[in-house]
């Protein structure tokens, strides 16, 4: 049976040999290498990359922050409609001016103990603490009949949720100022994060810290 060459050659085709073969091959092989070598490499990732991550993820804490001190404003404005009128402060009794000169005639060392007084003194003391008592039965009663409305108008709830993305909120902060930062950009992104929790002391710690080490490398 004819081989592979003799049959081109009797169907009028050029005949290719081995080497002409392998050559084809390498020339193949170059193209493909040039043509990976001109696809552009990834750029390299920012050297504050995650602090970068960071202060996106604080300013969406910073959003659901927000979001939640509007519901506690919603709820509270909602609940102080409900509220009852708030009772008066309390009022100190005026001494009148005979007890004031029984008072000026006892020893200072009697004044502690009711029995030693005179009855007419006993009894404006004895008065004036029943006064006091039912002023602080009214105040009580007052926070009493609040606390319920708070709760049934939801305020307890929304406070809860906005405390807890305040904690949330500064904790990413805390993280921010606790990464290294190795560029300018990180070194804002870090006061950025100082700004929002009030935390400029730290702030300047944590950047000082990155000022020495970056000076560290650079030596």
């Amino acid at each position: 049976m004819p081989n592979a060459l003799v049959a081109a050659a009797a169907e009028g085709l050029p005949s290719i040999n081995r080497r002409q073969v392998l050559h084809s091959l390498a020339a193949s092989s170059a193209a493909a290498a040039a043509l990976v070598a001109a696809i552009p490499a990834e750029p390299a990732e920012h050297p504050d990359a995650d602090l970068f991550w960071l202060d996106q993820e604080m300013a969406e804490a910073e959003a659901q922050m927000h979001r939640a001190n509007k519901a506690c404003c919603r709820v509270g404005r909602k609940a102080d409609m409900l509220y009852p009128p708030q009772p008066a402060g309390w009022v100190e009794p005026r001494m009148p001016d005979d007890l004031h000169e029984m008072t000026g005639g006892m020893l200072v060392r009697d004044l502690a103990f009711p029995e030693k007084q005179p009855a007419p003194l006993r009894d404006f003391h004895r008065s004036r603490e029943e006064q006091l008592a039912a002023h602080r039965a009214l105040q009580e009663a007052f926070l009493d009949k609040v606390n319920e409305i708070n709760r049934e108008a939801g305020v307890d709830v929304a406070e809860a949720a906005y405390s807890a993305r305040s904690a949330e909120f500064c904790k990413v902060g805390d993280r921010i100022l606790a990464m290294p930062a190795n560029t300018l950009e990180g070194i804002v992104v870090k006061l950025r994060a100082a700004d929002r929790i009030g935390a400029k002391n730290d702030a300047l710690i944590s950047i000082a810290a990155d000022i020495r080490r970056l000076a560290g490398e650079a030596a």
